[in-house]
């Protein structure tokens, strides 16, 4: 049968194309004609890579550039003198751009050994090559941006350092070695605290913590210079964020020790300025009432660059953009005028010539019943305007994807009441905006309105729906076979309001499915060409054929299965989902394509995407085939970064992330329920000490051990995660009294009583714990968190190995 198939392949195999036209890879058939090759067929797939209807007939030099075309007949003059098929990669300028297809040439022979029939599969991979310069481009940019960061930092007047989950320096520039006295190789690698001060050491402490815990912070710390002097600081600190993780913070300084002393002064003779000039976070300038200038604080100058003189007298208005300086005086007088508060914005020239934009309020100053002055307070709002520009921005680019979707999308509210359509909508089913806003016109068959309702409630409750197969209707009664897909739409506060629906006309796809030939003999050729798996089965579910790709991806011939049932290596967890795929096909049902793990030759197992179609002969089932490709190193992939968005890398148990999620829904459930919610949050004891002391090895190897011992500790309903450093939290739900929390507390602490054996040495492990209760304490996650914080804090206060529980009373 093999024989008369290839011999009258002009014949019969050209009529046997429907599985072809189906795949969505370019197929072309090729036969040798007068030291060229001419085409004897090409897909859809083909036709529509090289914006064609038809190419049957044409030289491959008719078709194709003169140089594509010299470097494609090496390959195939290659396919003909060996008998073998040839794999390459090809790029081409389409209408639609480049692209790029991994090609596989395979000889087609006949009796007499002639290869005049050259069968070409070719596989789209400009998207995948696409995403490796995207990648190559990223890390670009990335280096771009790390060398601006380190000259920003290396070229700043102040100090300026890095320090990370250890509070140890791990970067700085030459300012900080100025002003501490200390070079760099005496900082690198030691603790920032071990410069505080004494009488501030727990209060910069303190603020540290909440830096490494994402907290943007302005605080001022003292600190002793290599010649035991007290130097004053003022930190603004700026959490380097990773991922939603916190891997160090930046930190910039002024010193503003001889700034205090003035401030010491001013507080005796200017007492009215207290407030504003030592508690205000924002810029403030000082004017008499005749509007000259008598006063900016350091926030000014690095607001603006200018300085006091600069800023003072006439020069103040030559400053200030000819088209501001007018709304500027009477925004004065008015303030003035009427002695109230009066704010406004305008577009400022910093010193260094760039425009910043500025929100200023003028407030009245008032001695005596008397107006002796105005205060102007200044806050830099360019970064709120720029982000506001980019919404608009994003917004902007929405609306050009609305217009020019070649997709059906449309906006429903929760009645299911359609809002809005855009212009693909109206092209495919021909009614206009208005008529369906209206209720004009409707495109729901009448007997699949309570699908839609079904629908609409799914949506209500929060669900997306996926693929969602239905039937639709144009204007004219046309029938359209749709693939819709709806997303929720929330408000501000979250609440749904309505959805977005975007439809996928496959009623070409329908028809085409219904047209396959089912004849297993005609399509072989195919089949044995294919990168994919393809699979006969009879209505008992016995498999009847497989392709050469079987033996390819699992290591079985086509003689271990054929006569086997289709499940004999499916995954046990995974045989319910596929057997009932494949039953509802049997009953009738549409085809969906699953994921299901299959077992390898060897023992392990490989994840195949596997779509199982009809085949059908004057409308009657007749058999079932399925289309597998081999998933693996996706799902890896998939799964490698779910498992880094949700673990911590160290440790392998939940992070940050995962455990504020856990928390929410913990705090959420105990709503209904009525029971409690606890939060332990935990620290290690003497961690720097055991980094300074083993070695950072020794350090990892004690979180490590840590975090085993304390998930060993926990229910499974409950959550043990690392927050960052030796910082731990547990989220204890559904428990019915604060002794279940202290049972669990007690319980962790025991199980750090063993010391760990590292390298020789017996480390001692301990831990404090802080104990905050829901609905006790607070019913917010972020405040529940800090109150265990501070439980935390004073159990550290007690010493080694113990707990504290929230007193309110203590804040």
């Amino acid at each position: 049968m093999e024989n008369y198939y290839i011999e009258n392949i002009d014949q019969d195999f050209l009529v046997s194309t429907a599985l072809l036209d189906v795949i969505e890879d370019p197929v072309f058939l090729m036969k040798e004609e007068q030291d060229s090759f001419k085409y004897m067929y090409a897909n859809p797939a083909a036709l529509s890579v090289l914006d064609l209807t038809e190419i049957k007939g044409l030289q491959i030099g008719e078709v194709l550039p003169p140089e594509l075309c010299r470097q494609l007949m090496v390959h195939y003059r290659m396919v003909q003198s060996t008998r073998k098929s040839v794999e390459f990669t090809e790029r081409i300028q389409t209408v639609y751009g480049g692209f790029i297809g991994e090609t596989k040439l395979n000889p087609i022979v006949s009796k007499d050994g002639r290869c005049l029939y050259v069968l070409a599969i070719v596989r789209d991979v400009t998207e995948r090559e696409r995403k490796k310069q995207e990648l190559l481009d990223t890390q670009r940019e990335m280096e771009i941006e790390r060398k601006r960061l380190s000259s920003l930092v290396n070229n700043n007047a102040n100090p300026v350092f890095e320090f990370d989950q250890h509070q140890r320096f791990t970067s700085l520039n030459k300012m900080v070695a100025e002003a501490t006295g200390f070079s760099e190789e005496e900082l690198l690698g030691s603790s920032i605290l071990s410069l505080v001060a004494d009488h501030c050491l727990d209060e910069a402490r303190l603020n540290v913590e909440k830096a490494l815990k994402g907290q943007a912070l302005d605080f001022e710390v003292s600190i002793y210079t290599k010649n035991r002097q007290i130097e004053v600081l003022h930190l603004n600190t700026i959490p380097i964020i990773i991922e939603e993780n916190v891997i160090g913070v930046y930190a910039i300084a002024k010193a503003i020790t001889k700034q205090k002393e003035m401030g010491r002064l001013l507080l005796e003779s200017e007492q009215r300025y207290k407030s504003l000039f030592e508690n205000h976070p924002h810029g403030i300038m000082t004017f008499d009432k005749a509007g000259n200038l008598s006063s900016i604080n350091k926030r000014i100058e690095s607001i603006t660059g200018h300085n006091l003189t600069e800023l003072g007298g006439q020069q103040y208005l030559s400053i200030i953009l000819d088209a501001e300086a007018e709304k500027v005086r009477s925004n004065f007088y008015k303030t003035i005028l009427e002695r109230q508060p009066v704010q406004y914005e305008l577009t400022f020239r910093h010193k260094k010539g760039h425009l910043i934009d500025l929100q200023v309020i003028n407030i009245p100053i008032i001695a005596d019943s008397q107006l002796v002055g105005i205060h102007g307070i200044i806050t830099d709002i360019t970064a709120i305007n720029q982000a506001q520009q980019a919404l608009i921005a994003a917004k902007t680019e929405l609306e050009v994807f609305w217009g020019n979707s070649t997709d059906p999308i449309f906006y429903i509210d929760t009645k299911g009441d359609i809002l809005k359509v855009n212009p693909a909508f109206e092209k495919t089913f021909g009614f206009t905006e208005e008529e369906m806003v209206t209720g004009k016109g409707t495109i729901i068959p009448p007997h699949m309105r309570h699908d839609q309702i079904n629908i609409v409630e799914r949506l209500l409750t929060g669900e997306t729906v996926n693929s969602h197969d239905t039937i639709r209707l144009t204007k004219t009664g046309k029938v359209l076979n749709i693939i819709s897909s709806y997303s929720p739409v929330r408000n501000a506060d979250k609440e749904i309001i309505g959805a977005t629906i975007i439809y996928k006309d496959v009623t070409e796809l329908k028809i085409a499915e219904k047209e396959l030939l089912k004849s297993q003999e005609k399509y072989k050729i195919i089949t044995e060409s294919t990168f994919d798996i393809v699979t006969m089965i009879n209505l008992n579910g016995t498999i009847e054929y497989v392709s050469p790709a079987y033996e390819t991806i699992s290591g079985y011939s086509a003689s271990d299965c054929i006569g086997k049932p289709l499940m004999m290596n499916i995954h046990p967890e995974d045989e319910a989902a596929l057997t009932e795929s494949v039953a509802s096909l049997l009953k009738g049902g549409k085809p969906a394509t699953l994921q299901a793990r299959f077992k390898h030759k060897e023992g392990h197992y490989i994840w195949m995407e596997v779509s199982p179609t009809p085949v059908l002969e004057n409308g009657e089932l007749k058999q079932v085939f399925t289309i597998s490709r081999d998933i693996t190193e996706r799902r890896k992939l998939q799964e490698k970064i779910e498992r880094m968005a949700f673990y911590d890398h160290l440790t392998g148990i939940p992070n940050r992330r995962t455990f504020d999620d856990q928390l929410a829904k913990a705090v959420d459930r105990s709503k209904s329920t009525g029971k409690k919610v606890a939060v332990l949050m935990l620290d290690g004891h003497k961690f720097k000490q055991i980094n300074d002391q083993y070695g950072h090895d020794a350090g990892d190897a004690v979180i490590i051990e840590m975090a085993l011992r304390l998930q060993s500790c926990v229910h499974p309903t409950a959550t043990a995660a690392r927050l960052g450093g030796d910082e731990m939290g547990v989220v204890l739900p559904a428990i019915e009294s604060l002794e279940a929390a202290e049972d669990m507390a007690k319980k962790i602490l025991n199980s750090f009583n063993k010391p760990l054996r590292f390298n020789g040495s017996d480390i001692k492990i301990g831990a404090s714990i802080g104990i905050a209760l829901c609905p006790d304490h607070s019913t917010d996650e972020k405040q529940l968190i800090k109150s265990a914080d501070l439980a935390l804090y004073e159990a550290k206060k007690l010493g080694r190995d113990t707990y504290q529980v929230f007193v309110a009373e203590r804040v």
